[in-house]
């Protein structure tokens, strides 16, 4: 059961960490006693004298490693025998040496490194089994965001963060939306945001209770929240540009994103102010969107192996809105009211938000060669967003409670929190790792400052309107080792594991005002005695029928083999097998390759199949909302496929959508100052879950009454409707140039081009004949064939001068596209490309404080305008001239930003 209330995610976390306990104290024993002793590393990396936190030190033809702490020490823990370490860290040239590690005992090994301008010689461990890779001598693209490049802009959140970097990564800012306002989407290459994977340190990471039912890019998916995850505690960011759902399993269709989170010792204090100050055109300058942000990091080590991350994060970001005044007239007619100025009655912009977490990361290493490992972490989140105003004239409005009209407010609880526990070590040539991974998310939606009209001047303003929640446990264990082939230069790598993931999701009702007839009709006006709207204004309850307490399970096995056959040769072969519970079982595959042509230059590709289950929210999301056309009320309900309702209307169960991706590229690397990539790539998704329109009318209705469900006026649900391709291509190069005296100057570029167009739509079911624009219409075709910039360049200039920096970084924004009706293509408008600079200076003071200075958006640029500016007698684009931009932009509509940050080292 996965509940709903804010205890349920402790009750849950608590129960999770008792069974990871006893799960390895179970095992660790048995294991223990076949162990081999283990040996440890430790040392310090310096450059130039002072200590160089954040550099990695990686044990060559392994996954094991240290990040270096804010003093500059690592530690590494090891079987005994002889490694090659590499020290790395960007604006330092790399270095490396062997060391023998003896059972029992520790050896030390500082590095010193010489400052020089680097390439992409960062590593990864996303997308291989066997050891970690760099960039260039990766078989697939891969982008790795050092905690420094995801955090050297005014962005405070995760996801916008990580956009800012990587131009794959688009993270529209939904307004109005509902709950989209409050927990937003982010997607990769262009496709939806459930179809990219985020793992944690490796392990997969939950996803939000909310599904997007609103007219937003991801509309009808899901999606993980990566805003949960304090940037304060992320070490790297890897993104694996490719399909992998036959490494990783379901969701990894577009690609896969690992959050590395910090394990080394030392940290470091941040607070950022900052707030929007722009000029909005026939507005004059603006002032809001404030912005206060404080994180904290600090990391210790412990009995010699053991090592703990902790930090934690606050963040408090005021509302924006670019609303213009209202034109329409806001009182029953001949009110002298009416004559005058405009009101500006609506909040076009994004929500307010406050986050509060924190996170850990923690582990040891015992003598017998085991490591105990834990991380994980808790949100909670409150917002508050608008929704439309209900003016005074308003048939919607009691006027004895709201003479003046009145905003209805949105308001969000979300809790989020997740643990995992897993133990790892080496048996026998084959190294292993058992873990045990809970995270959950609950979303309660509270309307403010609304009523239920059909309750007369006895509504409440304020309202319950119920909670959505998820849950999913997931259990691996993972074996791995090198077999060596004679014939082969290298030993073959092979992985072989297994998975079982419970998933549970329910929705909780509302209170009865939220959602209940009250019976009392329209009080006053023009149309007294008519029938009143029903359920709290903006967002109304969900009912006892649309509750759900609902789960399924999956067990899942793979294999992953890689091998070198020859020097230049690389091969990677991978399959994967699933059952789910729930509609049977998936198989994948991949293989992939990379050949070295000459020194420098390699050639790579890939291609696999893939899957994504469909989510627990897609195939049991319930809903009732009341709409009222030419003044006759229409309960729309949104109907799970396997409902009476929805079966009446031709829906069909949910199966998996099925991808087939293709990648070809090159990596070029001519010399250490200059890295160049380019890959370009082919998804084909079959059986696309897409969120139908609203089935409506006197037709739909006797459809209903011939079933035998009077009452029921029209509904909308999942379906596999649509078959897309998307085709693209990835540019990313590095240079990097060592100036006199030292300085440094980093310049780096990328580009991303993608197109996806819809290649087959679903027969509509035979009960539907005449609906076809209802089952996939062409709003939604346009929403995922040109909803997302379909280019996207990033240009950027870091320099370093002794304690002084500089970043200057621009990003041109490709154009979008969005449909106005679903029959009327005179309001279809497209938004021009923009570019969108950020600029920041920084100074580093005496006792490791440093200064930054600087603005997101530096020229105050703003998207196109919505059509139909001022129209007060038709809605268009803009909704009579009220809503100046779409909220399609991929970066928002707030205008400049700027802020100042102050750090410290601890």
């Amino acid at each position: 059961m996965c509940l709903p209330r804010s205890s349920s995610h402790l009750v849950h976390l608590a129960r999770h960490a008792f069974r990871a306990a006893a799960l390895l104290l179970a095992t660790t024993p048995a294991l223990t006693l076949a162990q081999q002793g283990t040996g440890t590393i430790t040392g310090r990396v310096t450059g130039e004298g002072s200590p160089l936190p954040g550099a990695t030190v990686a044990v060559s033809g392994t996954m094991r490693g240290a990040t270096a702490g804010n003093d500059g020490t690592y530690r590494v823990t090891l079987p005994p025998g002889r490694y090659e370490l590499r020290a790395r860290l960007i604006g330092y040239a790399s270095a490396r040496d062997s060391v023998t590690v003896i059972a029992g005992s520790s050896v030390r090994h500082d590095f010193t490194l010489a400052r020089s301008a680097t390439t992409l010689d960062a590593v990864a461990v996303i997308g291989s089994r066997g050891e970690e890779r760099t960039v260039i001598t990766a078989p697939v693209p891969i982008d790795v965001l050092s905690a420094v490049e995801i955090r050297q802009t005014g962005r405070t959140e995760t996801a916008q963060m990580i956009q800012m970097a990587a131009p794959s990564v688009n993270f529209p800012r939904a307004s109005i939306g509902d709950g989209t306002d409050h927990v937003r989407p982010a997607t990769l290459r262009g496709l939806a945001p459930d179809q990219t994977l985020v793992l944690i340190n490796g392990k997969r990471r939950h996803s939000s209770a909310l599904v997007n039912v609103n007219g937003t890019i991801g509309r009808g998916s899901t999606m993980v929240d990566l805003n949960a995850i304090p940037g304060s505690m992320i070490e790297r960011v890897e993104i694996l540009r490719d399909g992998a759902a036959a490494q990783y399993g379901s969701d990894a269709i577009a690609g896969v994103m690992n959050i590395v989170l910090k394990r080394g010792p030392g940290g470091e204090v941040t607070t950022t102010l900052g707030r929007n100050e722009t000029t909005l055109e026939g507005f004059g300058k603006k002032t809001d969107g404030a912005v206060f942000h404080t994180n904290a990091d600090y990391g210790l080590s412990f009995a010699q192996t053991g090592y703990l991350h902790v930090g934690a994060e606050l963040r408090d970001r005021g509302h924006t809105n670019r609303s213009l005044p209202d034109p329409r007239t806001q009182y029953f007619a001949n009110d002298p009211r009416n004559s005058g100025p405009a009101p500006v009655n609506h909040r076009q912009g994004d929500a307010y938000v406050r986050d509060l977490g924190t996170f850990l990361n923690a582990g040891r290493s015992f003598e017998n060669g085991i490591e105990l490992y834990a991380f994980g972490g808790f949100n909670a989140r409150k917002g508050e967003a608008a929704g439309f105003f209900r003016r005074p004239n308003d048939d919607r409005t009691v006027r004895a409670l709201a003479p003046n009209g009145f905003l209805p407010l949105i308001a969000s609880d979300i809790l989020d929190g997740s643990l995992t526990a897993g133990a790892k070590g080496a048996r026998y040539g084959w190294k292993w790792d058992l873990s045990s991974v809970y995270g959950s998310n609950s979303f309660r939606f509270d309307v403010k400052n609304s009523m239920n009209t059909s309750m007369g001047s006895a509504s409440p303003r304020d309202f319950y309107a119920g909670t959505l929640s998820f849950g999913q446990s997931t259990t691996n264990l993972d074996l791995f080792r090198e077999l060596a082939v004679a014939a082969l230069p290298k030993p073959v790598r092979l992985g072989v594991g297994g998975e079982f993931r419970r998933d549970a999701y329910g929705i909780e009702a509302g209170e009865e005002n939220s959602y209940k007839d009250g019976g009392v009709r329209i009080m006053d006006g023009p149309n007294a005695g008519r029938l009143a709207a029903v359920g709290a204004q903006v967002f109304p309850g969900f009912k006892p029928q649309d509750a759900r307490d609902v789960s399924r399970n999956n067990v899942a096995g793979y294999v992953d083999l890689e091998a070198d056959v020859t020097r230049r040769i690389f091969v990677g072969l991978a399959g994967r097998t699933e059952r789910y519970s729930d509609f049977g079982t998936t198989t994948n595959g991949k293989v992939s390759g990379r050949f070295e042509v000459v020194k420098q230059l390699a050639v790579r590709g890939a291609a696999s199949t893939g899957f994504r289950a469909p989510a627990l929210a897609q195939q049991h999301f319930s809903s009732t909302a009341t709409n009222f056309i030419n003044g006759v009320p229409f309960d729309i309900r949104t109907f799970p496929v396997e409902s009476a309702e929805a079966k009446v209307l031709g829906a069909q169960p949910l199966q998996p959508e099925r991808s087939k991706n293709l990648s070809v590229g090159v990596a070029v690397e001519p010399w250490r100052a200059l890295s160049l990539t380019v890959d370009a790539y082919r998804i084909d998704i079959d059986d696309r879950i897409v969120f139908s329109e609203n089935f409506t009318g006197a037709a739909i209705q006797a459809l209903f009454e011939r079933s035998g469900m009077r009452g029921v006026t029209g509904g909308r649900f999942f379906t596999n409707a649509i078959d897309t391709r998307t085709e693209g291509v990835d540019v990313v190069t590095n240079f990097g140039v060592t100036l006199p005296n030292r300085d440094i100057l980093r310049l780096s570029g990328a580009f991303n081009r993608n197109y996806t167009r819809v290649e087959r739509v679903a027969t509509t079911p035979p009960q539907l004949s005449g609906f076809d624009e209802q089952l996939f219409g062409r709003v939604e075709r346009a929403r995922i064939e040109r909803g997302q910039p379909q280019n996207n360049v990033v240009l950027s200039a870091n320099y370093s001068h002794k304690k002084l920096g500089a970043a200057l970084r621009s990003q041109r924004f490709g154009e979008v596209t969005s449909f106005a009706t679903a029959t009327n293509g005179s309001l279809d408008q497209t938004f021009a490309a923009k570019w969108i600079t950020d600029a920041n200076v920084s100074y580093e003071l005496p006792r490791r404080i440093t200064l930054m200075l600087g603005a997101d958006n530096l020229m105050d640029v703003y998207p196109d305008r919505n059509s139909m500016m001022g129209n007060a007698t038709t809605a268009g684009n803009s909704n009579f001239g009220i809503f100046p931009y779409s909220g399609i932009s991929p970066f928002g509509f707030n205008g400049r930003f700027v802020y100042a940050r102050l750090s410290a080292g601890l």
